[in-house]
């Protein structure tokens, strides 16, 4: 069993685990990080988050007593996670960002009216915990008719990395390719302002909007289960 607490070792633990160092850096802020564990093919992160959440890699990973919380592999076996509520599903993907050539001057907008777009998350997707006037946005990319029929968020997470988030599409809209459209803007635009990575996270169950990140060429990083003491 070998302990890390630099975070540059926990990157090449991880690499040399096969794990995507892009998981690392942009889900584990190197200011949050803690302590991490490797023990064989298994690696256990502890990161701070109220007051610490977990990330545990492999077949037989350590789940830490101190994690109220913590997200674990798809593949672990269901007897290391007995006991634990199981609170979602959900994927990460990530995409070397570029121009996208199918995209013209006219196909996408920069979004700035707060009232407007918060009108269209609470009209078409009011689960969302993100809105308007968060200080993690970046920018408010949107595709508009007369009025705005999707939008998506560029993020700055507190990795310091960038993440979509908020990809909404108007309910009288979809199925019509909107999904796939605003995701490339978000895409596009990241190129265009000095972004070269993006990821994001989605549930497992939303296979339309897998079935889109995959056709733009979103990489799959890994699956995750998360659960909770509670």
């Amino acid at each position: 069993m070998n302990a890390i607490v630099d975070f540059d070792n926990l990157v090449l633990a991880a690499e040399r685990l096969g794990i995507d160092r892009a998981l690392i850096e942009i889900w584990i802020p190197r200011t949050e990080f803690v302590k991490a564990v490797v023990d064989g093919e298994n690696l256990s992160i502890t990161r701070r988050a109220e007051p610490f959440f977990g990330w545990a890699f492999g077949l037989s990973p350590i789940i830490d007593p101190e994690w109220p919380e913590f997200a674990v592999n798809r593949s672990t076996p269901k007897e290391k996670t007995s006991g634990f509520t199981l609170q979602g599903q959900w994927d990460a993907y990530g995409i070397h960002t570029h121009a996208i050539d199918s995209l013209n001057k006219d196909s996408y907008e920069v979004l700035r009216n707060h009232e407007e777009i918060n009108a269209v998350i609470e009209a078409h997707a009011p689960e969302l915990s993100i809105r308007a006037e968060d200080s993690e946005v970046v920018a408010w990319i949107g595709i508009r008719n007369d009025a705005v029929i999707a939008l998506g968020a560029l993020c700055r997470w507190e990795s310091g990395f960038h993440v979509l988030s908020a990809i909404v599409v108007a309910t009288s809209e979809r199925g019509k390719g909107l999904g796939r459209r605003i995701t490339e803007s978000l895409v596009d635009y990241s190129y265009k302002n000095g972004i070269n990575y993006v990821a994001l996270g989605v549930r497992a169950d939303n296979e339309a909007a897998i079935s889109t990140y995959n056709r733009i060429g979103f990489k799959k990083l890994n699956e995750f289960n998360t659960f909770s003491r509670k």
